[in-house]
């Protein structure tokens, strides 16, 4: 009778520092609310927000979309994904188009310039180039100022909203280009 009335103390002590395991993991030691959505990106969890990361204009990068009840609940499913510029003191910088001036910072939206695929629970996304293609994108039949000279560290943020937008998930990156473009001309090498 003793011997299970240990095993029955050990088994609650285990639920319960499992139980406060989970609510630290899902509340980032206790410094923001619960978070019931959330993202995963190259085996880690991202709960609020992430920098450093960087895109490959080759391979796409998989974003898997989580929700933390979502096994339990059906309805629970959707998300939006949207690319705006990061916003760093210091770092904006103006370029034109047709002639006329804007300033990167205060783009809204550069979701065109990537290519992102969504499935129900996961979505790629690689960028269609560099920061000139994408604003070709961004302004298409337009003549862009070559801006290779002005990329920034964390110069995109990708925002993965959930399906009733109450959450989001902001994931800071740049991508990695070459800064200029070498074209070797078989006719005028000599060895």
């Amino acid at each position: 009778m003793k011997t299970v009335k240990i095993i029955s103390y050990i088994v609650l002590a285990l639920i319960f520092v499992a139980v406060c395991g989970c609510i630290v993991y899902f509340t980032g030691g206790f410094t923001s609310d619960f978070k019931t959505f959330y993202v995963s990106v190259d085996g880690k969890d991202i709960m609020t927000t992430a920098n450093d990361y960087k895109l490959s204009m080759d391979i796409p990068t998989q974003v898997n979309v989580k929700y933390t009840f979502g096994a339990l609940n059906k309805d629970i499913s959707g998300y939006s994904v949207k690319v705006i510029p990061n916003a760093i003191d210091g770092k904006n910088f103006d370029f034109t188009v047709d002639g006329q001036v804007y300033s990167y910072q205060a783009e809204s939206d550069l979701t065109n310039g990537f290519e992102i695929e969504e499935s129900e629970t996961a979505f790629t996304i690689k960028p269609k180039g560099g920061i000139n293609h994408i604003l070709g994108a961004i302004y298409p039949d337009c003549e862009i100022s070559d801006c290779r000279d002005k990329a920034y560290q964390n110069m995109y943020s990708l925002v993965v909203t959930s399906y009733n937008g109450t959450a989001s998930v902001k994931i800071n990156f740049s991508i990695d280009e070459p800064l200029y473009d070498i074209i070797l001309d078989k006719g005028e090498i000599i060895f």
